[in-house]
């Protein structure tokens, strides 16, 4: 099998985070949602690839496609058994639906679902109408919008523990740390704890290899932290965290998805959130996470270029790829910071912050195309990573497309 990632078509729904990667890139638990499929479908690296958004295949490195896929998988499905089982079993002009909308479809289907636009009312007037559908009538979990993440966080914590721990032998804890619970805790080879308290009474936690977990810090299950990932002294973790690889994290933190190679290394609050990649929050910077009045969040919408109710009455920051903001902070509920931005000074800034703004309350201007460059060649290095020819490429398609205030 030769799998191909496309994207859904709600792919604006879920910006500014797949403004910079494919839907399949995102991070719900421990892995990312390709990551889930590779390892359920047991594909080697070659075997698999991404179809993403025209301005992304600048990036030839990360998001290349594979040759003569075999299968598409939607990327913003989460894989479950049921599903694994049908899409193994897709052979011919054959396709996986669930509730009118495409899951997965092999070669054959694909091409011709893709001039129907995936969607079934288009289906019913096109050749592609008689395609053999394999209709999923089981639950089947999607990432349909930013906050999908954190609301499926801590489910996809011990799924993916699950997948990356079986059969396998953690390595010891130190008897400085206090244990409590009856859920596992994994630890991979090089990961650092000292004089900590690990709760696994509500779920598992997994820390990754070459993680540390400095003195001090609580932490509540389900919890993970990826490779390289550092807790700070003193650090408060709650249920449903996950730290992405080589992302710092400090003060207060509650069901929040760190993509990877974020920085919130200090005191302050942020609770029901994603950060994206290369973000940084300042000292005691602050974001709130449920109304005064506990009303349902409102949240930006950049399909609709309205805010729109998230069915969430607990939401707090939504930050997309190299943004940053200084020191205190202050974020009302379901702010949304697109990519690129840089917020400071004092009181709280509007509830979206369009991408390549720079500013704060008293007003924003747009971001220079040439300081997010210089600000991301002096960043990334500091994680051993370079910013590529690709990445900028990204950059300018993206400003192009959205760096605009309202």
């Amino acid at each position: 099998m030769i799998v191909q990632f496309i994207e859904p078509t709600n792919i604006v729904d879920l910006y500014p985070l797949t403004l910079t990667r494919p839907a399949a890139d995102l991070r719900c638990g421990i892995l990312t949602l390709a990551e889930k499929w590779v390892f359920d479908l047991n594909l080697k690296r070659e075997e698999w690839g991404y179809l993403p958004q025209t301005h992304l295949q600048h990036n030839k490195g990360a998001f290349e496609p594979v040759a003569e896929a075999t299968v598409y998988i939607v990327g913003n499905i989460l894989p479950n058994e049921t599903l694994v089982l049908a899409i193994q079993s897709l052979k011919g002009i054959e396709s996986v639906w669930h509730e009118g909308s495409l899951i997965a479809a092999s070669a054959g289907a694909y091409s011709l679902l893709s001039d129907a636009q995936f969607n079934a009312d288009n289906i019913l007037d096109s050749a592609a109408f008689h395609i053999a559908a394999k209709n999923i009538t089981i639950s089947v979990a999607k990432i349909d919008r930013p906050f999908s993440l954190f609301v499926l966080n801590g489910k996809e914590i011990d799924n993916d523990f699950k997948r990356i721990t079986a059969h396998r032998h953690s390595s010891s804890l130190s008897n400085t740390n206090r244990i409590i619970g009856a859920y596992p805790i994994f630890m991979e080879e090089g990961a650092k704890i000292e004089c900590s308290i690990l709760n696994a009474s509500e779920g598992p936690i997994y820390i990754g290899k070459n993680a540390q977990i400095m003195e001090g810090c609580m932490i509540r299950g389900p919890f993970a932290m990826c490779e390289g990932a550092v807790l700070k002294m003193g650090c408060k973790a709650y249920n449903a965290t996950t730290l992405g690889p080589y992302s710092v994290a400090g003060g207060e933190i509650s069901n929040v998805v760190f993509w990877g190679f974020s920085n919130k290394g200090h005191d302050g609050f942020l609770g029901n959130s994603v950060l994206g990649e290369w973000c940084n929050i300042g000292a005691d910077t602050n974001s709130s996470n449920l109304k005064n009045t506990y009303d349902e969040v409102k949240v930006w919408n950049y399909t609709s270029q309205k805010f729109e109710l998230s069915g969430q009455q607990f939401c707090g920051l939504i930050m997309g790829d190299h943004s940053k903001c200084g020191i205190n902070t202050m974020f009302n509920t379901g702010t949304v910071v697109g990519v690129a931005c840089n917020v400071f000074g004092t009181g709280f800034p509007r509830q979206f912050i369009p991408d390549f703004s720079w500013g704060g309350a008293q007003g924003f201007v747009t971001h220079t195309l040439a300081a997010v460059h210089k600000t991301a060649e002096l960043v990334m290095p500091r994680r051993q990573r370079k910013y590529t020819e690709s990445e900028k490429r990204i950059m300018e398609s993206i400003f192009g497309l959205w760096a605009k205030l309202p």
